[in-house]
C-alpha cells in the first residue's frame, strides 16, 4: 500500500516533472504489440467495472453513410458473459460510469444521463437521470454510493471554450430517495476523478494560459446536513499567483487515498496530497523528455503507478513503475508508434483493473480519429527471475540423488526469503516434494530418492514469484541408470 509518509515532506516548487528515481544508464523502451481497434470515432472517458470484469468506454461512432451515434461499449477481460456489451444512444455522448456492484451502466447525453441495468453483458434501459443541458461534453463518476457528472452548455458563438458561460457539478438522486442536484458551479469546463473512501476532485480547465484554476478535493457525506460533500482542500498550480496555471490532463487517487497524482500539460505529473492537497515531492520518473503527459493511474492493490502521454518516433507513451517508490527497480517503458496500435495515450486514457494485473490504456491515431485499447500485462514490469547453473551428482535408481543450483533474481531483494517448488515427474507417477529453501546467495540443493526402475525422471522447478519479482521455471532431465553388482546364485 502506498502511504502518505513515503511520498510526504517538505513543500515541493512545482516547476518541472519529476526527477528520475535510478541511475543514470538508458531505460530500455518496449515498442507495444498491437492494440484492439475499438468502432468509435471519438473518446470522452473509460472505466473500469471490477465486479462485471470489463472496461467501459464512451464516444461517438461514424457510420458508413455519414451518420453519428453514441456508443458505450464493455469489452470483457474476464468473468461470464458475451465479449462485447454495447448500447447505441443519440450523439454526442460524452462520459461513463459504473456502479460498484457492476449492475448499473450510467452515459452522458446532451440533455440527460442515460441509465442501463447491466447482467453479464446485456444492457436493459432504464428511465433515464435528469440533468441540465450539456452540449461541452459530460463527466461521470461515481463514488460514495453517488452518481455525480458535470454539464455545461454554451453561452455564445465562441462555444465551450468561453468563460463567460457556466456549468455545474451535479448528483443523481439515490434509491434512497436522497435528493439530486447541483452541487458546485464553475465557469469553465469541469474534469471529475473519484477516489476511495467517496473522495472527489473537480478540476476546471484553465480557459488562458495565465488563468490559475482551483482543483478541489472533496468527500462524499451522507448528506444529513445538507451538503453532500465535505471540502477537504483546494490548490492552484501557479506560484504566489506567476505562471502559469494548471493544465489539467488527468488524476487518480493512490489506493489509500493518501495521493492524488495529476497530469499536468506543463509540469508533467505533480503529486498532491490525497486529503489536503498540498505538494509532495515528485519521486517517480519521468516520462522522456518530449512526451506530453496525457495520463496518469495509481493501481486499486496498491502496486503500480503509470503515467502515460504523448511522444513521437520511438519515445516511450507509457511508463510502469511501482507505487512504492523505494522499490528501485527501472519502470517498464512502452512506445506506441505504429499503425496497429495508435501514437499517442489519449487523455485520461488509462485505468488498472481491481487486482492491478493488468493495465488498460486508449490510445489514438495522431488525428484522434482511431482508437485502440491495450491490455498490458503488470507482470511485465516485476525483475526477472531465473535458475541458473542447474546440475545433478549420480543417477542411480532406488539411490539418492543431489541436486544444486542457483535462484538468479535480478538483483534485487526479494521480499521474503525464497523457496523453490519441487514437482518429480517419472512416468504416470507425479509427487511434489517439499519445498526446498534459498540461501542468500541464491544458491539451493535439492536432495531426493530417486525411483526404483531405471528411466527418465523430470523434475520440475519452479519459484512463485514475490512483490518485485516474476515468477520462474525450470526442467531438469535426469536419466537414471540400474544400480551395478553382481547376484551370486547358491546351489541346489
Amino acid at each position: 500500500m502506498l502511504l502518505a509518509g513515503a511520498l510526504a515532506g517538505s513543500t515541493m516548487a512545482v516547476t518541472g516533472t519529476a526527477s528520475a528515481a535510478s541511475g543514470g544508464a538508458a531505460v530500455a523502451v518496449v515498442p507495444a504489440g498491437p492494440g484492439r481497434e475499438l468502432s468509435t470515432a471519438s473518446f470522452t472517458q473509460m472505466t473500469v467495472d471490477d465486479a462485471g470484469r470489463r472496461v467501459w468506454i464512451a464516444g461517438d461512432r461514424v457510420h458508413p453513410d455519414g451518420s453519428r451515434r453514441g456508443e458505450v461499449i464493455g469489452m470483457l477481460y474476464g468473468g461470464a458473459g458475451p465479449a462485447v456489451a454495447s448500447a447505441d444512444m443519440a450523439a454526442p455522448l460524452s462520459g461513463v460510469a459504473v456502479d460498484p456492484t457492476g449492475s448499473k451502466v450510467y452515459a452522458g447525453q446532451s440533455d440527460h444521463i442515460a441509465n442501463y441495468s447491466h447482467e453479464n453483458g446485456s444492457l436493459h434501459p432504464l428511465d433515464p437521470i435528469p440533468a441540465p443541458a450539456d452540449d461541452c461534453g459530460r463527466e461521470l463518476v461515481h463514488t460514495g454510493g453517488r452518481l455525480f457528472f458535470t454539464s455545461r452548455a454554451p453561452a455564445s458563438p465562441e462555444g465551450c471554450d468561453d468563460p463567460v458561460g457556466i456549468g455545474s457539478v451535479g448528483v443523481a438522486a439515490t434509491a434512497d430517495g436522497d435528493g439530486a442536484g447541483e452541487v458546485m458551479y464553475s465557469y469553465t469546463r469541469v474534469h471529475l476523478e473519484g477516489g476511495p473512501g467517496g473522495l472527489l476532485v473537480t478540476a476546471p480547465e484553465r480557459w488562458s494560459p495565465t488563468d490559475d484554476p482551483d482543483l478541489g478535493i472533496y468527500r462524499v457525506t451522507d448528506g444529513t446536513d445538507g451538503n453532500v460533500l465535505e471540502f477537504l482542500g483546494e490548490r492552484r498550480f501557479a506560484e504566489g499567483g506567476t505562471g502559469p496555471g494548471m493544465d489539467f490532463r488527468d488524476a487518480d487517487f493512490s489506493a489509500d487515498g493518501s495521493v492524488l497524482a495529476v497530469a499536468d500539460g506543463v509540469r508533467g505529473t505533480v503529486l498532491l496530497g490525497g486529503q489536503d492537497a498540498r505538494f509532495l515531492d515528485n519521486p517517480y520518473a519521468p516520462l522522456p523528455e518530449g512526451v506530453a503527459p496525457t495520463a496518469v493511474a495509481f493501481s486499486p492493490d496498491g502496486k503500480w503507478f503509470a503515467q502515460g502521454g504523448a511522444g513521437s518516433g520511438d519515445a516511450a507513451d507509457l511508463t510502469v513503475a511501482f507505487a512504492d517508490p523505494s522499490v528501485e527497480r527501472r519502470p517498464l517503458r512502452i512506445a506506441f508508434d505504429d499503425e496497429d496500435a495508435g501514437r499517442r495515450v489519449v487523455p485520461r486514457g488509462m485505468e488498472f483493473s481491481g487486482d492491478g494485473e493488468q493495465l488498460f490504456v486508449v490510445t489514438s491515431n495522431q488525428e484522434g480519429t482511431k482508437f485502440w485499447l491495450h491490455t498490458i500485462q503488470t507482470r511485465e514490469a516485476l525483475a526477472p527471475s531465473s535458475f541458473v547453473d542447474v546440475a545433478h551428482g549420480p543417477a542411480i535408481a532406488g539411490k539418492p540423488i543431489r541436486v544444486t543450483g542457483r535462484l538468479d533474481l535480478d538483483g534485487l531483494a526479494p521480499t521474503e526469503t525464497p523457496q523453490v517448488t519441487v514437482r518429480r515427474m517419472a512416468g504416470p507417477d507425479v509427487t511434489d516434494l517439499p519445498p526446498v529453501p534459498v540461501a542468500e546467495d541464491g544458491t539451493f540443493v535439492l536432495e531426493d530418492i530417486l525411483p526404483d526402475r531405471a528411466g527418465d525422471v523430470f523434475y520440475v522447478l519452479g519459484y512463485a514469484g514475490d512483490e518485485v519479482h516474476y515468477r520462474a521455471e525450470h526442467w531438469l532431465h535426469v536419466s537414471t541408470a540400474e544400480a551395478s553388482g553382481t547376484v551370486t546364485r547358491g546351489r541346489r
